[in-house]
């Protein structure tokens, strides 16, 4: 997938803006985008049968160890959208009630 310019730096500007809200690091932001992305490869596979339960869990438990260990290092909560039509990774510095993820965290993309 090919980016224009104006798409590329509105990603950097909101990237930048979520980094300073958490006070995280890009790095650390990247870390999750990349897990993430990783998650939903794994959701759609689960919600197309290409893969089983068993798979499923497999591939899925590393990855969220991984999020939740990186989250905890940087004192955040982290939520895991497993619906692939949306963002898989929210995070924020307060408490997140799983049925309204979307109001007080922040989705990474």
């Amino acid at each position: 997938m090919t980016y224009s310019k104006t798409e590329r730096e509105q990603y950097n500007e909101y990237r930048l803006a979520v980094c300073e809200k958490l006070s995280i690091r890009e790095l650390d932001y990247n870390a999750f985008r990349r897990l993430g992305q990783k998650l939903c490869n794994i959701y759609v596979q689960s919600c197309n049968g290409e893969i089983d339960e068993i798979e499923y869990e497999q591939q899925v438990r590393p990855l969220y160890i991984k999020a939740e260990a990186l989250a905890r290092r940087l004192k955040l909560e982290i939520y895991f959208q497993t619906d692939p039509r949306g963002n898989t990774i929210y995070l924020s510095k307060e408490k997140i009630v799983d049925n309204d993820y979307t109001r007080n965290s922040i989705s990474i993309y």
